[in-house]
């Protein structure tokens, strides 16, 4: 039976906790990627960031200020001003997906596609005992490995 390890990308691209929302972006966009697992200062999984959350969180900033304060209506071009300041500003550790699902190593194949399905995610870190991010399993990889479809 395959398991995880079978068909995980072991160089896996990560991303700062103390990035900026910009910075992650870039990442994002070089690696031709949606989505990174995120680590902390000691290594350690920590989260992880898709396109989803950056633009999220754009959209959330984008719209406080079509809201009234005080009877007042900011413009748009202050909305985008305040996208890009906190593009600069704010850390990916502030937006991230901090409740991860993760597999081990051994973690057999049929019951990774069962959780990416079910709780409709698009990757999945690979984790050792320790926390630490060993591989990443994808939509892609997933339907590869189910379909024999080899790498190329």
């Amino acid at each position: 039976m395959k398991t995880a390890s079978d068909i995980m990308v072991r160089e896996v691209k990560t991303i700062p906790a103390e990035a900026t929302l910009r910075e992650a972006a870039e990442m994002l966009s070089l690696w031709q990627v949606s989505g990174a697992p995120v680590t902390g200062a000691d290594g350690k999984l920590a989260g992880i960031l898709s396109e989803s959350d950056l633009l999220s969180e754009a959209r959330k900033r984008a719209g406080m200020p079509r809201t009234a304060a005080f009877g007042i209506f900011l413009p748009v071009e202050e909305s985008l001003q305040r996208i890009y300041h906190d593009g600069a500003t704010l850390q990916v550790g502030d937006v991230m997906t901090t409740k991860v699902l993760t597999v081990r190593e051994d973690t057999p194949l049929d019951e990774v596609g069962e959780t990416m399905v079910r709780r409709r995610i698009n990757r999945v870190p690979v984790v050792d005992a320790d926390g630490a991010v060993v591989g990443i399993v994808t939509r892609e990889d997933l339907l590869k490995a189910l379909f024999g479809i080899a790498e190329g």
